[in-house]
């Protein structure tokens, strides 16, 4: 048994291969895998203490462990390296034949909010590959979309989006859960381009709605959040965005930024992303053309802001359909 403690205050206690970390909301997972996660409210006063039990596969109770969140432990024991599982993970774009899916690990991931951190022990490619999936809207989906990014007066179908969950390496290195929602036209090719980015460990920071951010396009891109379904027109004009059809993505969009000339002016957005608006400037999260993630959307008929002319759209890949 392994006793862990993650940087939100949560204890996670693990025999096996996965452990999932959130630092949202309030509730405790099981499994048939032999672990619980309670995940923690992050604004829960600090001072509480935590309980949480490990149940095995004969439902006897391990003993229970109580820690306070603000007790300061060794670095050591605050963390879970899982990046050395990762080395030979495999290729979730074209796993093993000869490797056996978990659904059980499969549902417990697909069960579990977007923005959580996956700590791998031992995992094999099939199974990831398994939690990037495509649905039509669900209900609790379109709950935090309603009159914010799906706002009234939408002109787009709600049955011509998809909501798609992925996995993505972030800037710490770790697996998280990602979600977008897109126009079905598009959202086979996003769920490819983004596991060709998982094989490639490719840093996106994170990845939820913009309805985390009440369908601010503003403040999504100052949090750097990955996003692309957003009913709203292009910025300074009363064109519809291809945003607002779930054509478009913008990626990494605070060391990406969207920069024009308006009066003479040079008009950077997000306006926190200024200093990156130099593509001189080495940054290993700037998008460039032919890099992998250039390569991977372009192949399958995107094209980039960063290659328009008139304005610079770098966290921008749309496609358009006659």
């Amino acid at each position: 048994m392994r006793k862990v403690y993650n940087k939100c205050g949560v204890t996670i206690l693990c025999c096996l291969s996965i452990v999932l970390t959130s630092c949202g909301g309030n509730r405790n997972k099981e499994s048939d895998s032999n672990y619980v996660i309670q995940e923690i409210n992050p604004t829960k006063e600090p001072g509480v203490t935590i309980t949480e039990k490990q149940i095995n596969s004969s439902n006897k109770e391990e003993p229970t462990f109580e820690v306070t969140p603000e007790t300061p432990f060794e670095e050591e024991s605050m963390t879970v390296d899982s990046k050395e599982a990762l080395k030979n993970l495999g290729s979730v774009v074209k796993p093993s034949s000869t490797e056996v899916i978990d659904e059980a690990t499969v549902q417990l991931i697909n069960d579990t909010p977007a923005k959580s951190i996956i700590k791998v022990y031992t995992a094999n490619a099939a199974t990831l590959s398994e939690c990037f999936m495509i649905q039509k809207i669900p209900v609790a989906v379109y709950n935090r979309m309603e009159n914010k990014s799906y706002s009234e007066g939408c002109t787009t179908n709600l049955s011509n989006l998809r909501y798609v969950r992925v996995l993505h390496y972030g800037f710490d290195g770790e697996v998280h859960i990602g979600e977008l929602v897109v126009n079905q036209l598009i959202a086979e090719d996003i769920v490819d381009i983004f596991k060709e980015l998982f094989d490639a460990k490719y840093p996106i920071e994170q990845m939820v709605l913009v309805d985390d951010y009440d369908a601010d396009d503003n403040a999504s891109m100052e949090a750097n959040n990955t996003s692309s379904f957003n009913y709203r027109m292009v910025e300074g004009t009363t064109k519809l965005s291809n945003h607002a059809y779930g054509l478009a993505i913008d990626i990494n969009p605070l060391y990406n930024p969207y920069v024009r000339t308006i009066d003479g002016k040079e008009n950077i957005v997000p306006e926190n992303g200024t200093e990156y608006a130099n593509r001189d400037v080495d940054c290993e999260y700037y998008i460039k053309k032919d890099d992998i993630i250039y390569q991977a959307f372009i192949k399958r008929g995107f094209t980039w802001g960063g290659d328009w002319t008139s304005s610079k759209d770098y966290q921008h890949f749309q496609k358009v359909f006659e």
